[in-house]
């Protein structure tokens, strides 16, 4: 695990996608490719509940 990864915890996923530099990609992703905005939030080290959760949400 990656020392970003290890300070994933306690972190939201909005947080861990803004302090990887992946907000903006991710944004797009979701729009034109709902599995790579899946497998960004799975490369954060998130468990599959959390991502259901979250695409269902308005981020």
């Amino acid at each position: 695990m990656s020392t970003i990864q290890s300070n994933f915890v306690g972190m939201t996923i909005m947080q861990r996608l803004k302090v990887t530099g992946q907000y903006e990609a991710f944004k797009e992703a979701y729009k034109k490719n709902k599995a790579a905005a899946v497998k960004m939030l799975e490369a954060l080290n998130l468990d599959q509940k959390s991502i259901e959760g979250f695409l269902k949400s308005k981020f």
